[in-house]
């Protein structure tokens, strides 16, 4: 697991820091951004491993941004994991049917989290 880039996108620069940390310390490297509209330009440059996404974005929703990594050949088999406040069923079955590979609810359960990652990176 060391040395795997993980880019958060998350409007909550709170959040992006509590992420980062937690990841941090468990030997992740982070890229991340503020607003749906740098969300895949920072996954275009930075290549990451995972995609930690935020659903309620400025600018884009993460629905749309998963949709649209989906829809490109290089990153159609990059891990998202949905990390989000929305926990209605309606947004889970939605987030699924874009190619979210998981759906987190805030706050974080880190354990959980970790669990994902380790799965999902084949670590």
């Amino acid at each position: 697991m060391p040395n795997r880039l993980i880019a958060i996108v998350d409007d909550e620069k709170p959040m992006v820091d509590l992420l980062s940390t937690y990841l941090k310390m468990r030997g992740y490297q982070i890229v991340s951004a503020y607003s749906g509209i740098d969300a895949i330009p920072l996954v275009q440059q930075e290549r990451p491993d995972a995609l930690l996404l935020d659903l309620m974005l400025p600018t884009v929703d993460g629905l749309t941004i998963c949709e649209l990594l989906r829809r490109d050949p290089d990153f159609g088999s990059l891990p998202i994991i949905i990390v989000t406040a929305r926990n209605d069923q309606q947004t889970m079955a939605r987030a699924e049917r874009v190619g979210a590979d998981a759906f987190l609810t805030k706050p974080v359960s880190f354990p959980r989290l970790q669990s994902l990652l380790l799965e999902l990176l084949g670590d």
